[in-house]
């Protein structure tokens, strides 16, 4: 049985059972199932992307040379064929459920605290995993390519993924720019590839802010301009108008450019927005906030299995993508709830070693007691000592 004095006891508690187990049941995961349940298989894949392992056959021979810790884990030794078989047919929305779970947990620790800008600040983009068109031949991206597409809608103050789709590699990012929910007041950027006029209009009718960078090719005309010294990050911050004729169609309002120079790398940007109040500089600040979800994406593909995979159906690659994320969320909620000392990476390479272990996650980052240093002095009565 699962016991929480494991270290993967101590990971899970930031998980509901109650929830996961709505999920099950929504999605009959354990239906006609004996061997290996929805709980278990999560507990066998968070422990397979705990130790990257490159296969089914890995996390099978890694369970069974650890046979003797798995009990207070609740946990067995799975075999390859049953992981396998469970990965092709057990719903991964079982498990985008959990990660949602998981989400929401966050959102409302991450709602106590400060923010950069006045604004919450979403953070939307989109990465392409590679795959093998011949082995994944559902995954189509290009003529020889295969590939899925991970969405993301980052809350940019809190530093972890709020909103995730996951679809084929040829679904372009800006289709689903549709599928996020944004809320009046936010603050949302993204680059140039999510520039669609008529869905900037949406977003500027739920009243709220976007910043991205103006496509070169844009044809507009200057309204009125603020040109500014040239030792100013801020070059120009004008107020423009889209003169094409779709242009004017689909966001027939004014906009405004500012061409700001980054003095760090040499480069000039010109972003547009439709926020008219905040300064120059906090609109390129805004920006280069988008640069978190770079760095999440980057992360997730160094330090999770989600560049081999699995299983070779659609549903195993996706079970995989969002056991990974639940992984990534509940390294996020370790470290702000029990304010571990450590980095996420830092936890993660523990786990690495000790994930099936007892104890818990914050006494792996206690200092060590020091030496136990015997009292020397002794009481004396009539020349006896004691």
């Amino acid at each position: 049985m699962s016991k929480g004095n494991t270290v993967l006891g101590n990971l899970l508690s930031h998980l509901s059972r109650s929830d996961f187990e709505k999920a099950v049941n929504q999605y009959a995961g354990d239906k006609k199932t004996r061997v290996l349940s929805s709980y278990a298989m999560l507990k066998t894949l968070l422990y397979g992307q705990a130790i990257k392992a490159f296969s089914v056959r890995e996390i099978e021979s890694s369970l069974s040379a650890n046979a003797k810790k798995l009990y207070h884990c609740g946990m067995s030794p799975v075999k390859k064929s049953t992981l396998c078989d469970a990965m092709e047919k057990r719903d991964h929305r079982i498990f985008q459920s959990a990660f949602e779970s998981l989400v929401s947990k966050a959102k409302l620790i991450a709602s106590g605290r400060g923010r950069r800008f006045k604004n919450p600040l979403k953070v939307i983009d989109a990465s392409t995993i590679e795959l093998c068109l011949a082995r994944f031949d559902w995954a189509k991206f290009r003529t020889t390519k295969g590939a899925v597409k991970l969405h993301v809608a980052m809350d940019g103050d809190g530093g972890f993924p709020e909103q995730v789709r996951l679809t084929n590699g040829n679904v372009h990012e800006v289709n689903e720019l549709d599928n996020f929910v944004l809320n009046s007041q936010d603050l949302v950027v993204f680059d140039r590839g999510y520039i669609d006029f008529k869905r900037l209009q949406k977003i500027d009718v739920a009243e709220s802010t976007f910043v991205t960078r103006m496509k070169e090719n844009c044809a507009y005309q200057s309204l009125e301009i603020s040109v500014f010294p040239k030792g100013s990050g801020v070059r120009h911050d004008c107020i423009i108008q889209l003169c094409s004729e779709k242009g004017r169609k689909d966001y027939p309002k004014e906009l405004r450019q500012i061409q700001y120079h980054d003095r760090e790398y040499q480069r000039d940007y010109t972003f547009i927005t439709n926020n008219f109040e905040l300064s120059g500089q906090e609109i390129a600040d805004i920006y280069k906030a988008r640069w978190q979800v770079e760095l999440f994406f980057k992360w997730i593909k160094q330090n999770l299995s989600i560049k081999t995979f699995w299983g070779t159906s659609s549903n195993a690659v996706f079970t995989q993508i969002w056991v990974a994320l639940i992984m990534f969320m509940l390294l996020w909620l370790q470290k702000n709830i029990e304010n571990v000392s450590g980095t996420i990476q830092r936890i993660l390479q523990l786990l690495k070693v000790c994930i099936l272990g007892s104890g818990n996650i914050v006494a792996l980052f206690s200092p060590p007691p020091g030496p136990v240093i015997p009292d020397t002095r002794q009481l004396t009565l009539g020349g006896l000592k004691f």
